[in-house]
């Protein structure tokens, strides 16, 4: 299909598409019957919906596809229910003689395609999807087009449309196309990170990437998602304390796998700070037979695995042999294309039973970030394996394809290297919306995301994720999920139209106090990445100083200048979240008893966090550059607010954090001192000022 004729095809079905439906009223809706096509639908339907504990969604298509079709049809009911009334709803398995009808098809049930049609048919409309997924995706655009809307999770993120008795129903049928068709969704490896009221929020946006867990697995497989796992695993499958059957550890038996350092010489202590080498046929067996025991266990539900080398930013093997097979990214597609022909070979055996994709990365961690020299092994193309890009350090003062911007125009430089070059593998391209560096704050990216991910789609992005979705206390991150959801699937989304939308049902009467609100915190934090990201930042900076006097200054960047100019961009930041933070609770003592009350005070505890890690560290900037110029009337003033901020931030907690760690099931919950990761540098401050007699509030 031409990118034209999908853009079209798109257009029939995009955001503001929406507004063109006819009104048909009256006793034509006395009745409804969802007609599922499965014999005593009538009377099975709802015990149907709700199999997924019992079946094997992978082997039984047909009791699959039987289920997910129930799932649509008790959804479709439970809302329209909620929309009409005097309307009595009813189930069956042919379409009835009289009254409206809804029938759900499903084309193949053994698929989970997200595409589908809503099409007018004489009696009723149609709902087809390409399969399992899309046919579900169908039915809640139906309830879209009826008014709902599922902006947060659970039931207090609905947007409830008024009781009526017409439906809206379209004049044409309507077409249902992911933009990104290899999927959309969220990296998630830590075992905990499994929700039932995630899922079925990303279902109803059309978010259909989550990795698998024995907690909501069931779930996941009913709604057609696609199961991702993995991640940086090898530091764990290579650790070199490893013990092995001959009771020598890994490094002590195999100190070959690991990879050659610029130097020569491989030291134990040091050896995951270069990737493994890529040119060992054991060491290929070995990691084989890892993830054939992961895949056949734990992974047995993937669909896609993550396979990324060691995270350490070091460097790549310089053996000889590892050196003629090219760049840092062809040594690691080769290793990847002799894991993929082990895999192959294991399906072909029978010891593994079904086909799974590889994701690879392209990331400056693992020395992948630059695209291949050679062609890609046809093994991965075959298999379909993909890569996902990862540009960690990419500023969101700018769209990604600003290439005014610096930082920017390296990464999609790099891009264009996997994309137009000799890559030829599907790519992803992987947000960081909400990493660790970055989590809890109320960043927004609405301007950036309004122009990335469409340029993500046109650039050849087949597939969007970012790290790492919340669960909870969402605030002004709403609409940073929602439109995520929405952009990953139309691309040609009328954003301000969308936006329009968002803050009429979410906020009612106080839209365009919290549109303001909105616009002062997101240009208040656009600098977030040159803040707080990793190894160039202010914050990474400040993280290795050991809190005494300061012999060197802060390397910024040209978006933040020198310190003082820093300082000043700080200053205004506060400024503006101190004016978004008035407004927010101007309008959080007027809202009282309505749906309103409970989303703009979850904005003002956001926003007030927020406030305090920019005031803080603006305010450790300001300390630093004071003592570094031995001002010490400036020194002491910015250490008084920084104990002032510091107090106050020690007093409440940030509930709920996750250890990122898929072999872990951790759960931690930190004061919001030390989510700052400041903390342990303010009290090396404070014992410097201690030891040197400065005023300290003890």
């Amino acid at each position: 299909m031409s990118y034209k004729i999908f853009l079209l095809l798109l257009s029939t079905f995009s955001f503001s598409g929406l507004l063109r439906a006819q009104t048909v009223g009256g006793e034509s809706f006395t009745n409804i019957t969802i007609v599922v096509p499965f014999r005593d639908a009538s009377l099975q339907i709802k015990t149907w919906a709700n199999q997924e504990e019992q079946i094997d969604f992978r082997k039984d298509t047909i009791l699959a596809g039987r289920c997910t079709s129930a799932y649509t049809a008790t959804e479709l009911a439970h809302y329209l229910e909620k929309t009409l009334l005097q309307t009595k709803i009813f189930f069956s398995d042919v379409r009835p003689a009289n009254g409206f009808f809804i029938e759900l098809v499903i084309k193949n049930m053994a698929s989970k395609d997200c595409s589908y049609r809503i099409e007018p048919v004489i009696g009723g409309i149609l709902i087809t999807g390409e399969g399992r997924t899309g046919l579900l995706y169908g039915g809640y655009e139906f309830l879209r087009m009826q008014g709902w809307r599922w902006y947060g999770i659970g039931e207090e993120g609905q947007i409830v449309p008024q009781k009526r008795i017409d439906l809206v129903l379209p004049e044409k049928m309507k077409i249902g196309l992911p933009s990104f068709n290899l999927g959309r969704g969220f990296y998630m490896s830590t075992a905990l990170k499994q929700s039932t009221d995630l899922l079925l929020w990303m279902s109803r946006n059309r978010l259909n990437l989550i990795s698998y867990g024995a907690a909501t697995g069931p779930l996941a497989n009913k709604l057609g998602m696609l199961f991702n796992n993995g991640g940086h695993i090898f530091e764990q499958i290579l650790d070199p304390e490893r013990p092995m059957l001959s009771g020598k550890t890994l490094w002590n038996e195999h100190p070959d796998w690991y990879g050659l350092p610029k130097d020569g010489k491989r030291k134990k202590d040091l050896v995951l700070f270069t990737q493994f080498c890529a040119s060992q046929p054991d060491l290929v067996k070995f990691c084989g037979e890892e993830l054939l025991a992961l895949l056949m266990g734990k992974w047995k539900q993937a669909d896609l695995i993550n396979l990324w080398g060691f995270d350490t930013w070091g460097s790549s093997c310089t053996c000889d042999q590892c050196r003629k097979l090219g760049n840092n990214t062809d040594q690691s597609l080769h290793f990847f294309s002799a894991i993929r022909d082990y895999l192959n070979v294991a399906k072909h055996e029978g010891r593994l039973d079904h086909d799974v994709r590889m994701i690879l990365c392209a990331y400056e961690g693992t020395c992948t970030i630059t695209g291949p020299e050679n062609q890609v092994p046809q093994n991965l193309i075959d298999a379909g394996d993909v890569v996902t890009f990862y540009p960690i350090n990419r500023c969101y003062a700018h769209s990604f394809y600003n290439l005014e911007c610096s930082a920017n125009a390296t990464y999609s430089h790099h891009l264009t290297s996997w994309i137009n070059g000799k890559s030829q593998l599907g790519v992803f391209l992987g947000e960081y919306y909400n990493v660790s560096k970055y989590e809890d704050l109320p960043v927004m990216y609405t301007n950036t995301m309004r122009h990335d991910i469409p340029g993500h789609f046109n650039a050849g992005c087949r597939g969007m994720t970012y790290m790492h979705i919340p669960l909870v206390n969402w605030g002004p991150r709403t609409l940073t999920q929602i439109l995520y959801a929405q952009l990953a699937w139309d691309v040609t989304t009328d954003v301000d139209a969308f936006l329009e939308e968002y803050f009429a049902n979410w906020y009612g009467p106080f839209a365009p106090k919290m549109k303001e609100v909105y616009q002062k915190t997101e240009e208040g934090w656009q600098y977030i990445s040159q803040w707080r990201n990793w190894y160039y930042s202010i914050l990474s900076q400040l993280l290795k100083w050991n809190g005494c006097l300061p012999n060197m200054e802060l390397t910024l960047t040209d978006h933040l200048g020198i310190a003082a100019e820093a300082v000043q961009k700080g200053l205004t930041s506060i400024e503006m979240m101190n004016t978004a933070l008035r407004l927010t609770d101007e309008s959080r003592k007027i809202v009282g008893n309505t749906p309103y009350d409970q989303r703009v005070s979850e904005d003002y505890r956001s926003l007030r966090y927020g406030l305090q890690i920019m005031e803080l560290m603006t305010g450790m900037v300001a300390y630093y550059e004071a003592l570094r110029l031995h001002n010490s009337n400036l020194a002491d003033k910015e250490w008084s607010n920084i104990e002032r901020i510091s107090h106050e931030m020690d007093t409440y907690w940030i509930p709920i954090g996750f250890k990122e760690d898929y072999y872990k099931m951790d759960l931690v919950s930190k004061d919001a001192l030390t989510r700052t990761q400041l903390k342990d540098l303010i009290q090396r401050c404070k014992e410097f000022r201690l030891e040197n007699d400065l005023p300290v509030e003890l």
